[in-house]
């Protein structure tokens, strides 16, 4: 919803509530001129939510393709301790590789979260599923799953989790920096960070694009067809010239 004009006043009362500290970004991009700061702070919100729309869709479709290719490859792992092959379930059967790099703590803790997801839902009462723990892990499970100096996500790379990205034609580094990069972002607007400069968000648009249509070209093209983060760049507030009140000024 736009900042609705109203008086001075008014807009240094919503100034002071968001804080100074916080609103500090956005003064420095506007000049000190706080109305224009406060249509900058709300233009902000609107870019974080096309952000989060466009990392919803990727996070989904990274995570469902690395999870099918987990699957297949936890079903041909031995466990040790039985001399049986361990099930696809690779959240609620590990193999060793698995439960050292994804952490055996992060595992339980997405299963809690699930087990307090499926208990507060409409469903009824029913058992913990896969998929329901897979919902549950964060954005990083799978940027630190790929691989990197750690030998065992290489091997778990080449084993597996290349058979995810078909596409891939560039250096796995490339694909490694375009997921951590979206997965920086994400915890920006997470954290409900300013994202102001527009160049930056848009380079990660083409890092999300590159990422999905190395799983599948379809799945780049219905990112494209319903994300907004382009159409709000081209809506960001111009900064206006600092102004000579001071920081606050309204003028």
């Amino acid at each position: 919803m736009a900042i609705p004009t109203t008086t001075s006043a008014h807009h240094l009362v919503v100034a002071m509530l968001l804080s100074p500290p916080r609103l500090g970004p956005y003064l420095r991009a506007s000049g000190g001129n706080v109305r224009a700061a406060l249509k900058l702070y709300q233009w902000n919100v609107e870019m974080s939510s096309a952000v989060y729309k466009m990392l919803h869709l990727v996070e989904v479709l990274l995570r469902n393709a690395m999870d099918a290719q987990l699957r297949a490859w936890n079903a041909t792992q031995i466990d040790p301790r039985t001399g049986q092959a361990h099930g696809e379930d690779w959240l609620m059967d590990p193999s060793h590789l698995i439960e050292r790099i994804v952490r055996r703590e992060e595992i339980d803790k997405a299963t809690r979260r699930a087990t307090l997801a499926v208990r507060d839902s409409n469903t009824g009462p029913r058992s913990v599923t896969h998929d329901d723990v897979l919902a549950q892990l964060m954005f990083g499970t799978w940027r630190f799953l790929l691989p990197g100096r750690d030998s065992g996500r290489q091997l778990l790379w080449q084993d597996a989790l290349a058979q995810a990205f078909p596409g891939l034609r560039r250096p796995v580094q490339d694909l490694v920096r375009d997921v951590d990069g979206l997965h920086r972002l994400r915890n920006r607007v997470a954290h409900l960070e300013p994202l102001l400069v527009v160049g930056v968000v848009l380079l990660q648009l083409k890092a999300a694009r590159r990422v999905l249509r190395e799983i599948e070209p379809a799945a780049e093209m219905w990112l494209v067809s319903h994300q907004h983060v382009s159409s709000v760049a081209a809506q960001r507030p111009d900064p206006v010239p600092e102004m000579p009140n001071g920081p606050l000024s309204d003028n």
